[in-house]
């Protein structure tokens, strides 16, 4: 299904802390790296492995591009970086987050749950490496880039020309990339076997599904995702998102169907695990908050821990 000349390296597991898939593209002068995946020391093995098994060594990567800047996309950059100085291409609002990963934690917003009173881990501050450390996660690193990925452009990888199609939500600089001559399209985080989380500043609930809708728009053969498998059939993936969106939206206005509710409890009710509740969970809840009240479907009311939602008689239909 790949063209001739593009490899994927798959992670087997697709949940969090997951590393992300790899794609290589050679050329003559070697080869081009999109994404490097988790920084575990064993992840950057395999992925080595990888390389080698193409006939390639790391020092043939001459060229990174990065999807955007979260861990398990990037991590393993504080590995590579020892062996080779590589180009680095990111999409410029990516591009403070990699070279400074602290200020992630006001774009995953982190903190939303101590706004609200929720603090199952009795942290003094949000902090998005120490939540990452609390389980061993992916491990973080920081990147200079070297070169800036035109948001409304194109990306030329070796011999292919690949158009950018940007979707926020899940990371606002989250970068697609899609090949009209194979039809591949690389979704990243946008579409997968798993749905990424989303949160509110990093484009929320809203720009998710209207990157939803741009991708839908391209005349796809395949996908290839971040998490998961290639599939064939990309307007079915990319619906399969979209309707898990929806379903916990009708989640969350079951919950809301009779007393009014506050966030804490509301939390609880749609995210059972602890873990969860303090992130992504906060973060997913605010968004769909953010758009159901945008839309005049439910009332918000109150602040951090008092904040209680109501659901708006004759507004509760998706």
């Amino acid at each position: 299904m790949l063209p001739e000349g593009i490899y994927l390296h798959k992670d087997n597991e697709t949940i969090w802390p997951a590393s992300a898939n790899v794609l290589l593209i050679k050329d003559p002068d070697g080869a081009y790296l999109v994404d490097v995946g988790c920084g575990h020391e064993d992840t950057y093995v395999r992925l080595k492995e990888f390389i080698a098994g193409l006939g390639l060594s790391i020092t043939d990567i001459h060229t990174v591009v990065l999807t955007h800047a979260h861990p398990d996309h990037m991590g393993a950059m504080r590995h590579l970086l020892e062996e080779i100085s590589p180009r680095i291409f990111l999409h410029p609002v990516e591009i403070p987050l990699a070279a400074e990963p602290s200020r992630l934690d006001r774009t995953f917003d982190i903190d939303l749950a101590l706004h609200y009173g929720i603090n199952p881990f009795n942290l003094e501050r949000a902090d998005v490496n120490e939540y990452l450390s609390l389980d061993k996660s992916c491990p973080m690193a920081r990147a200079d880039a070297t070169h800036t990925i035109d948001p409304a452009g194109e990306l030329e990888l070796g011999r292919f020309t690949f158009q950018v199609v940007v979707t926020p939500g899940h990371a606002n600089g989250l970068v697609n990339l899609f090949e009209p001559e194979s039809g591949m399209l690389f979704t990243a985080d946008a579409v997968g076997d798993v749905v990424a989380w989303y949160s509110p500043s990093s484009g929320g609930l809203t720009g998710f599904l209207e990157g939803l809708d741009k991708i839908a728009g391209l005349p796809a053969s395949f996908i290839v995702p971040s998490h998961g498998d290639m599939s064939g059939v990309p307007g079915e993936k990319i619906e399969k998102t979209r309707a898990r969106l929806f379903r916990r939206e009708e989640r969350i206005i079951k919950e809301l169907s009779g007393a009014p509710v506050s966030f804490p409890e509301l939390l609880t009710r749609v995210f059972k695990n602890p873990w969860i509740t303090f992130f992504p969970g906060s973060q997913i809840l605010q968004c769909h908050l953010d758009k159901l009240e945008a839309e005049g479907r439910v009332r918000c009311h109150g602040e951090e821990d008092a904040w209680s939602v109501e659901l708006l008689q004759g507004r509760n239909r998706i």
